[in-house]
């Protein structure tokens, strides 16, 4: 076999072994976790009357440099009273709040809170974090879906990330649930709510009963 027959022989032997190597490095190399935009807690349980926050929280991100996100709910039974940018990114730099915006008349029963917010100059954020705070007031009894997305069509599962080179970061956002209950238990001293007495107690127990709840009790 003349040299340049062995040349290329051995070239080509040497490329397969290099594909080969840099499959099982590619195959053995472990996935990076995925960004999650998401609200905490997951799950609230509030009084009516109260008054209660919620954040927008962030995890495993790289080269965050911008967010834009829609957070909706149900009007009937929370009001917004307050939205603020987390510290996330204040944290890097200076930020440029390109809209903080609360609607509780959105649409039909739905409220919605909005906020996009961006490093001012240089620098981005890393890891896990806080986006934003929002506070509620809790006005009725019921349940209602903090539903966190943004305008994207296509992609209403997930938010708005940006890096500091412009591009979108992947990302996956999971809603929050709120749920409101009576601001007072059953009081058994309300007569809405009567007792019924014990046979055991005897008559003058059920008199005393009767006392309590303002009616004339029969002489004994």
């Amino acid at each position: 076999m003349n040299l340049p027959k062995k040349m290329f022989l051995l070239s080509l032997i040497s490329l397969l072994m290099f594909a080969a190597v840099s499959a099982k490095v590619e195959a053995f190399s472990p996935t990076p976790p995925e960004t999650t935009v998401y609200v905490h807690p997951e799950e609230t349980t509030v009084k009516v009357g109260e008054t209660f926050q919620v954040y927008i929280n962030i995890r495993d991100v790289s080269r965050l440099q911008g967010f834009d996100f829609r957070l909706s709910y149900d009007t009937r039974l929370l009001d917004c009273t307050g939205l603020e940018e987390g510290t996330f990114l204040s944290d890097v730099n200076h930020t440029f709040v390109a809209k903080l915006e609360v609607d509780d008349g959105y649409c039909c029963t739905l409220g919605r809170v909005w906020l996009a917010v961006c490093i001012y100059g240089i620098g981005y954020a890393d890891g896990n974090g806080t986006l934003a705070i929002i506070t509620f007031n809790a006005t009725a009894t019921g349940e209602t879906v903090l539903d966190l997305y943004s305008d994207h069509p296509y992609k209403a599962d997930e938010i708005k990330l940006t890096t500091c080179g412009s591009e979108a970061i992947l990302n996956k956002a999971t809603d929050g649930c709120v749920i409101i209950v009576a601001s007072n238990p059953s009081d058994p001293d309300d007569p809405s709510d009567p007792i019924e007495p014990d046979p055991a107690d005897g008559v003058t127990d059920v008199q005393h009963l009767l006392t309590r709840f303002h009616r004339f009790a029969w002489p004994l």
